[in-house]
């Protein structure tokens, strides 16, 4: 059985298992925050000092601008999401969060340590120039026509004169500018409303509308074409040690300054959606 297939498979098993939890689970209502919005708003200026110093530290170190570091802008903002599935969902951040600390951390900081800054932002650079195609197509769902073009330009300068995206030569030579883009956020342009929180293993944070816009994207991503599957496996693997070695402290910066990291992770994914979605 082809990979694709069976990643049909899983994607509809993970999707069962989650509308069983979800028709089972005790609170089907909107949590209620385990912090009172002034309990956030205490928290709130510290959590920005924290990321901010965290921020201009990378910032000047990796010159990689803000795209890499806009993820995580202000966790002390208190949303309204549903999280029905918060056992769940607790229990895969947990997982996360021992991950990150016993497995990913010291991959991603002994790859810094060996790795030359140049070849990390090369390859970078690179992979993000691969996922040309996830941006095209999201633009043109969204009738961003003109961003589209953009990407055809950006994309065509950096494959040749930036040698298959290495260089980012149309960002920085041209002052051409990209946004990115997802399904997920074509969904949300559609007004189309997050469903509820959960916490994927290992890809972290997420909502059923971002794990249903994920599963489109995933026939857009040319890595996932690569044959065999473990070799595809591999590639996405050292794209996420890369990419990780330019955020190393900021997961650590969050948890130290709020009160509670679950709560203050989960606010800031969504508030991160929603500022890429009405970009």
């Amino acid at each position: 059985m082809g990979k694709k297939y069976f990643f049909l498979i899983v994607v509809v098993f993970i999707f069962v298992f989650i509308v069983h939890i979800d028709l089972f689970a005790q609170d089907f209502n909107t949590v209620t925050p385990l912090l009172s919005e002034d309990s956030f708003s205490l928290c709130s200026n510290s959590t920005q000092i924290f990321l901010a110093q965290n921020t201009q530290a990378k910032q000047e170190e990796n010159g990689l601008g803000d795209e890499i570091f806009a993820d995580y802008q202000d966790p002390g903002i208190s949303y309204q999401v549903f999280d029905p599935l918060y056992y769940f969902n607790y229990a895969m951040y947990s997982l996360n969060d021992m991950l990150y600390f016993a497995l990913l951390k010291p991959i991603a900081t002994g790859y810094k340590t060996i790795t030359p800054i140049i070849i990390r932002k090369g390859v970078h650079n690179f992979f993000y120039n691969l996922l040309f195609p996830v941006r095209f197509v999201n633009n043109l769902l969204q009738g961003e026509i003109k961003d589209a073009g953009m990407e055809i330009e950006v994309f065509c300068i950096n494959t040749t004169i930036g040698v298959l995206g290495f260089g980012r030569v149309a960002q920085d030579e041209f002052e051409l500018k990209t946004n990115d883009e997802d399904l997920g956020q074509t969904f949300g342009s559609y007004s189309i409303g997050n469903g509820f929180y959960l916490v994927l293993p290992v890809l972290g944070p997420s909502t059923l509308r971002d794990v249903l816009g994920l599963a489109g994207d995933y026939f857009l991503k040319p890595v996932n074409y690569v044959d065999p599957w473990e070799l595809s496996f591999g590639i996405n693997a050292y794209d996420t040690i890369n990419s990780l070695s330019f955020h190393l402290g900021d997961y650590e910066a969050i948890k130290a300054a709020a009160i509670d990291p679950y709560v203050a992770i989960k606010n800031a994914y969504i508030q991160n959606r929603e500022k890429k979605i009405k970009e």
